[in-house]
């Protein structure tokens, strides 16, 4: 180990002791900038950092942290990058805790900042054509983040045809590529004609059964009930979009032929047993 590693009481930590020491980010990478000096005759090398709470509101997922390393040569300063985890679930405000480079502490404050982050599977529901019937789906929400939230409200998705935009665009403009000077009313009209075919066509009603909370970290099942508000052509599938929170779920109108019923197979024939002939009495003729 570098003797600068063990300890460098003559390392100076800051611009001065009053300096304040803020550390600022989300709570896996709270970063900042510190200046150092080193005024001793001894080359320094800074390979790592400690982070201590005295206050035991933080948990912090480790006591050090590796750096860069930095080297400090006789009489010389640097700027250091320094970065700094804490438990994801930490949530957003201020914290002081206790900074400790080369042997020297200092106080420093670490500000984390707020994350509202969840996944959602699966990415999309799959409904039948079916107008005015509760389909029952399931959505599993993760608390990715440092903030709590609810879900359950009830919410309208629009539904629109399924069919891909860009090559409808493409089609539209393509007689006007090979024009020299196309008409711009004419391009216009094509546009609009394609914004036409993307009208809301009808809607579904999405319904939770029950109000839910997500704390940080937490995971839970989301039962929701889709209803069919429009009678639809079955000839079309059509797609909308579901909001949950900064996610987006696919919901995706198919044709519905009805219920198809197993029809129990029929029970195969038994064959009658064959029947043997007495054999014939003596003296009579076969």
């Amino acid at each position: 180990m570098d003797s600068v590693s063990k300890a460098a009481p003559s390392l100076v930590v800051g611009g001065s002791e009053d300096e304040l020491l803020v550390l600022a980010g989300p709570p896996g990478e709270l970063s900042g900038r510190i200046e150092l000096h080193n005024p001793s005759d001894a080359k320094v090398v800074l390979r790592d950092a400690g982070l201590t709470d005295p206050s035991g509101v933080l948990q912090l997922p480790t006591a050090r942290h590796r750096l860069g390393p930095l080297v400090l040569r006789p009489d010389q300063g640097g700027s250091m990058p320094l970065s700094i985890a804490v438990d994801p679930a930490t949530p957003p405000g201020a914290y002081r805790a206790e900074l400790e480079v080369a042997g020297r502490t200092r106080p420093v404050v670490l500000r984390v900042a707020e994350v509202f982050a969840l996944t959602v599977e699966p990415r999309s529901l799959v409904l039948l054509n079916r107008p005015g019937v509760a389909q029952r789906k399931q959505l599993v929400v993760t608390n990715e983040g440092n903030v709590p939230f609810s879900l359950g409200d009830p919410v309208t998705v629009d539904l629109r045809p399924d069919r891909p935009r860009e090559p409808m665009l493409r089609t539209a403009l393509k007689r006007f590529l090979a024009t020299e000077e196309p008409d711009l009313e004419e391009i216009v009209a094509a546009l609009l004609a394609v914004a036409r075919e993307e009208e809301r066509l009808g809607a579904v009603e999405v319904r939770a059964q029950a109000q839910v909370e997500l704390r940080p970290g937490e995971t839970t099942a989301l039962e929701l009930e889709l209803t069919l508000q429009d009678d639809l052509p079955a000839t079309r599938r059509y797609r909308g979009r579901l909001p949950v929170l900064t996610r987006d779920v696919d919901v995706i109108v198919v044709a519905s032929a009805g219920p198809t019923e197993e029809k129990p197979s029929p029970a195969p024939r038994r064959r009658a047993p064959a029947t043997k002939k007495p054999p014939p009495k003596r003296g009579a003729k076969a």
